[in-house]
C-alpha cells in the first residue's frame, strides 16, 4: 500500500519537483497539491491523504497555525513540516501544534523522504541537526 502524500506549497516550481520526486518512490504517491490554505484544506477533505507535507515558510499556504487547521479536518493525518525555519522555537511550535515531522529546506535531500516515510508509520521525525541543536540546548 502506498503512502498517500498531499503537498502544499506556494511555489509552483517546488510543488512540481517535490510531486516528481515524491512519485518516483514504489512506497508513495501525491494525491493532491495545493498553493494556498483553504485550497489545502479542501483538497485535504477530499484525498484523505495519509501524510500532509505543509510547508509552513509560504504566506499564503500559512504559517503554524496551518498545522492546527489540518488536524482539524483530518486528525489522524501526518503532517511533515516543510520549512527555511531552523530556529528551536519553531520546531517546538511546530510539536505542540501537533506536527508530526519538521525538515528544514536544506536538508530535504537528504531527509524528506525519510519524513515522510516514519510519519507515515505512526513515527515523528526531526531532521538529525535539528534534533541535535535541541538536545545541546537542554543539556
Amino acid at each position: 500500500m502506498s503512502v498517500r502524500v498531499f503537498v502544499t506549497n506556494d511555489h509552483e516550481i517546488l510543488r512540481g519537483a517535490l510531486r516528481a520526486v515524491i512519485d518516483m518512490q514504489t512506497d508513495m504517491e501525491v494525491v493532491g497539491e495545493a498553493a494556498t490554505g483553504p485550497d489545502a484544506e479542501l483538497g485535504i477533505k477530499e484525498t484523505d491523504p495519509d501524510v500532509v507535507l505543509l510547508d509552513i515558510g509560504t504566506h499564503s499556504c500559512g504559517r503554524l497555525d496551518a498545522i492546527a487547521a489540518v488536524k482539524r479536518i483530518r486528525s489522524e493525518t501526518g503532517i511533515v513540516v516543510l520549512t527555511f525555519h531552523e530556529e528551536l522555537g519553531y520546531i517546538r511550535a511546530a510539536g505542540r501544534r501537533r506536527a508530526d515531522g519538521y525538515v528544514v529546506k536544506r536538508a530535504m535531500n537528504t531527509e524528506l523522504l525519510t519524513a515522510i516515510r516514519a510519519v507515515s508509520r505512526g513515527r515523528t521525525f526531526v531532521d538529525a541537526r535539528e534534533s541535535s541543536a535541541a538536545i545541546a540546548e537542554m543539556a
